[in-house]
């Protein structure tokens, strides 16, 4: 199988990012399915990478492979949608680009399994009226009442919801504590610094995802998200590692019949 990088070099003896990104248009072609426009969203893709010098000098198998990671759940690439990030970050040395599952990325990843009808989150911050617990009546329960809907009182909390279609709520409530617990320790160089609200939201969402049925997309984005590409072996079969761990290999591929339904989250 041709190498990814082999082969964008063959047309062109020097390429660069962009030449290297355009290159992966047949198979981001593939991977959207007719979902989204292919032309689009490499568009996209090298608004984001212009806008970063360290993005244009990483790694370009961390690049690419973040690229087709996108593609694969076909979610949109950019800042501004939060739904995909392309991060630059330093990993023993090199500069590399992480990919992050946004909190509107995860959102529209539930929201394809049939069984989920609506998926939310919310803040609660400081002078909010807010109490949860369980009775034989209710069942799990929490009450909320905001002070008011200002974003500028300090959060100490969060929450996600789920509304499935066959009745009923599914939700979890995590402290600030466990929210900055679960926050990775590179957060200064990724969404975490320029966009926490939306980040702190998707920790809760990811939390609440071990209590939901998964579609097949929903199950590899919580596996691959912010993951490193290890190796890019051809155009449809990218290979990831977590950094902050000695995690397990992630094999993300077109063609995999792997049941990503069974996969463990990651607490």
């Amino acid at each position: 199988m041709t190498d990814l990088s082999t082969a964008a070099a063959a047309a062109k003896q020097n390429p660069t990012m962009k030449d290297l990104v355009e290159a992966q248009l047949p198979a981001i072609e593939r991977q959207l399915g007719g979902a989204m426009n292919s032309e689009a969203f490499v568009r996209a893709v090298l608004s984001e990478i212009m806008k970063s010098p360290q993005l244009m000098q990483a790694d370009p198998k961390t690049l690419l492979g973040g690229v087709m990671l996108a593609a694969q759940l076909r979610l949109e690439i950019g800042s501004g949608l939060g739904e995909f990030y392309l991060t630059p970050r330093k990993d023993r040395g090199q500069q590399i680009c992480l990919p992050i599952i946004g909190y509107q990325g995860l959102i529209k990843l539930a929201l394809r399994s049939e069984f989920v009808m609506n998926v939310q989150a919310f803040l609660v911050r400081r002078g909010d009226q807010f109490t949860y617990g369980a009775n034989a009546e209710r069942g799990m329960f929490y009450d909320w009442v905001p002070q008011d809907f200002e974003e500028t009182r300090d959060w100490i909390g969060v929450v996600a919801t789920a509304r499935m279609r066959s009745g009923g709520t599914t939700w979890v409530y995590l402290t600030r504590t466990q929210v900055m617990e679960r926050r990775p320790s590179y957060w200064a160089s990724t969404p975490w610094k320029t966009n926490e609200d939306e980040m702190v939201k998707k920790t809760a969402v990811r939390a609440l995802a071990k209590y939901l049925p998964k579609s097949t997309d929903l199950g590899r984005a919580l596996e691959a998200d912010e993951a490193k590409v290890q190796t890019l072996r051809g155009l449809d079969e990218v290979e990831v590692t977590r950094i902050d761990d000695e995690p397990e290999t992630v094999v993300v591929n077109e063609n995999t019949a792997a049941d990503w339904n069974t996969a463990e989250v990651p607490s």
